[in-house]
């Protein structure tokens, strides 16, 4: 399905979102400029019909339906397109929050490791210390 960005990371999404607006704002000049088309040859056919050219009417009322047809056609893709952006814009906000609260679990762990070292290792230096300790306390009473 076209909206399903679910398993893309948010930078691919966002690319996606981004082209289903390009395209919609393709679609929204293409239905505008067919309706100022279409309005432009209704008003030549009118003119035509008032100076009795009967063939030029003909001819500026076919291409008036189809530029009728064209703007129909654009405004019902622009209609599909707005419904299909509107829901990628709510799951790219979905996938943005997600990707904010994303957690690197290594990362995390490299962390934990800097902040209180090696697991283990502080069991270890403290019996090192004390091994020392005892030693010097002997060396202090062999003295």
């Amino acid at each position: 399905m076209d909206t399903d960005i679910d398993s893309l990371d948010y930078g691919s999404a966002r690319e996606y979102v981004l082209a289903f607006l390009t395209a919609l704002k393709q679609a929204e000049r293409e239905r505008a400029v067919a309706e100022e088309e279409l309005v432009h040859w209704l008003r030549r056919a009118k003119a035509a019909d008032s100076r009795g050219e009967p063939q030029l009417k003909k001819l500026a009322a076919a291409r008036a339906a189809e530029l009728r047809e064209a703007a129909t056609r654009f405004g019902a893709e622009e209609q599909v397109l707005r419904r299909k952006t509107a829901v990628l814009r709510k799951k790219l906000l979905v996938l943005r929050d997600k990707a904010s609260f994303a957690v690197d679990a290594d990362d995390l762990l490299d962390q934990l490791r800097l902040q209180a070292g090696e697991p283990g290792t502080l069991d270890q230096e403290m019996k090192e210390l004390e091994a020392r300790a005892a030693l010097e306390a002997l060396k202090r009473k062999k003295a």
